[in-house]
């Protein structure tokens, strides 16, 4: 582990955004006005459709460097989903220069104005280092819990010692992730296009040693997480998708997580009932 005791640690931030373009607008805004800067700004854009990129540059965020922040627009070729966004985000940002950490959100994120210094405080002791993420609403829910578990922000401090809550994250919502553990982990996995590769992200990331660590003073605001679930399979089923195409992304991934780091079911189990998704989907 890199010790930053006599220096000052250089972060990169990385927003995935698309067609939300007022949402990245708070969220840049949240960003430059951090009490510890960034050196770097990646905005990784999914082929928005929405005009966003002119929007961008009218607000003074476009390859440009403002308030000692460098801003880089990335557009992606097409639309990959999250997942696409943030692998494409975090490997220019890692090949782009040797940054201590990647500081990593969605463009529905807002963190507060001291969120990224208190991570930074933790990143000479920890690679894997969160913020506790709170319903941009009432600013007392959390927005995202462990296992589905209650929303109070308060049962959560309960579970913490001295403000720090092990082995919990809500992984892509303000996460800053060490140079050291995106050298060891890589990057997502763009191919599984939405939901599911940011825990692909965090098993991966534990797998190869890394403990996941919640900072509670820093905070990191984002809409409450509206989804309901039933238990399937041994996980979290969300039950209410209306899309079809986001419920086959859904069961896929869920399924290839519970494979390649649970190992629930043989491979050959898994080749079947994605087959049988597809068919009942598409067909």
């Amino acid at each position: 582990m890199t010790s930053y005791l006599n220096s000052k640690p250089r972060i990169a931030c990385v927003i995935v955004t698309y067609n939300r373009k007022q949402l990245l607008k708070r969220c840049l805004d949240a960003v430059d006005s951090q009490s510890y800067k960034p050196v770097t700004v990646y905005i990784a854009d999914n082929a928005s459709t929405d005009g966003t990129i002119e929007f961008v540059k009218q607000w003074g965020y476009y390859n440009c460097v403002k308030s000692d922040i460098v801003f880089k627009y990335i557009l992606n070729g097409k639309n990959e989903g999250g997942a696409g966004g943030f692998y494409l985000g975090m490997k220019t940002a890692f090949e782009d220069d040797h940054y201590d950490g990647i500081w990593v959100m969605d463009d529905d994120g807002e963190p507060d104005r001291n969120c990224l210094q208190k991570l930074v405080d933790y990143l000479d002791e920890y690679d894997y280092i969160a913020p506790i993420v709170l319903s941009d609403e009432d600013h007392k829910s959390c927005s995202f819990t462990l296992n589905h578990e209650d929303l109070d922000s308060f049962s959560q401090q309960m579970r913490a010692h001295d403000g720090i809550i092990d082995n919990w994250a809500s992984p892509f919502n303000g996460i800053l992730y060490s140079y050291d553990l995106i050298q060891a982990v890589g990057f997502p996995k763009k191919e599984m296009f939405i939901w599911g590769d940011e825990a692909n992200y965090h098993h991966r990331a534990i797998k190869k040693g890394f403990k996941p660590y919640t900072i509670l003073q820093a905070i990191h605001y984002h809409p409450l997480n509206r989804q309901e679930y039933d238990i399937y399979l041994g996980a979290g089923i969300v039950t209410n998708i209306t899309s079809d195409w986001k419920l086959y992304c859904y069961l896929r991934n869920l399924i290839y997580n519970q494979i390649q780091v649970e190992m629930v079911f043989p491979k050959n189990i898994y080749c079947a009932l994605r087959t049988s998704i597809s068919n009942i989907i598409y067909y």
